[in-house]
């Protein structure tokens, strides 16, 4: 089951209910206002919804899906009780990116003629990498 940062249970009365792809591509305070107010929720209800989007006062950052999917699964490593965080989300895009930028600054090092080789040989390798 997946819950808010705080344990509660994701409930669209209580405005804590985040869309996979708000987290993906980015949404305002005033675009999860605005999904709230859509909604079919009671007036009552909807104010207190918007007290529950306290979490995101400039709304939710754009993370990406490769940063949403690791979260996600190093959550599940865990329980399998996920207390969603969207600052945790931002910390793994942030460490994709730089796991990007090393891969790209490796593959710049290896030149355009580089092929894999077909037959590892553990014996020739570093001892780190047996």
């Amino acid at each position: 089951m997946i819950r808010d940062a705080h344990g509660r249970k994701m409930s669209k009365s209580l405005g804590n209910v985040i869309h996979p792809l708000e987290v993906i591509n980015r949404i305002s305070l005033e675009g999860l206002n605005k999904r709230l107010e859509e909604g079919n929720l009671d007036p009552s209800e909807l104010v207190i919804a918007k007290e529950g989007q306290k979490d995101f006062p400039n709304g939710i950052a754009e993370c990406g899906a490769d940063a949403l999917r690791f979260a996600l699964v190093t959550y599940t490593a865990q329980s399998d009780r996920i207390n969603l965080d969207i600052q945790r989300v931002v910390g793994y895009r942030q460490w994709c990116n730089k796991l990007w930028n090393a891969i790209r600054f490796a593959m710049s090092k290896l030149g355009d003629d580089y092929t894999t080789p077909m037959n590892i040989v553990p014996d020739v390798m570093p001892f780190t990498c047996q």
